[in-house]
Order: structure tokens, then sequence, then C-alpha cells
């Protein structure tokens, strides 16, 4: 399945959105989370999320069966957790 909204990604931290990309072509899904001025916001990317706060990835073709296998119990943990940036605590 195609996800109805993918966010650029990929390249690597503190990149302009220009050179960013919506699929870097590896096959990964990624779920994660990003502070915008309304809080946090989840997205669906098929790049690699610099800069914003990993929750999941799985392979493009297993993303139902990583959803139901899913330890929930980690994303508080992981939702301060920013990838390839400087650490800021939100809360």
């Amino acid at each position: 399945k195609k996800p109805t909204v993918v966010i650029k990604g990929g390249v690597g931290p503190s990149v302009d959105e220009m050179q960013k990309v919506v699929d870097d072509g590896k096959g990964w899904v990624w779920v994660a989370a990003d502070m915008t001025p309304g809080g946090l916001a989840i997205g669906t990317y098929t790049s690699v999320p610099f800069g914003k706060r990993p929750l999941l990835v799985a392979k493009q073709g297993a993303v139902d069966e990583m959803l139901s296998k899913v330890n929930w119990n980690l994303m508080d943990k992981r939702i301060d957790t920013t990838m390839g940036g400087p650490q800021i605590k939100q809360r």
C-alpha cells in the first residue's frame, strides 16, 4: 500500500528542503514525529527522517506486520529522541 501523504526526508540533518527526497529507494517506511507550532505531528517517510523523532521503521511490504508486533510502551521513550540533530526536551 502507498501512504496518502509522504513527507520529504533523507540526505542528512540540517539540509535545505529542496535537497531532500520523498523516496530514497532503500525500501523502508518510517513513522516519525516532528515538533510544529501546533505540537507534535506524526508523519510517514520513505526516506530517513533526519532531524525528526523516529518511532517505527518497517520494510515497505511489511508495514501491517510491523504494526501488529510493535511494542507501544517504547513510544513514549522514542518520542523524546531526535535523530541526527540536537536533543531538545519538549515537555
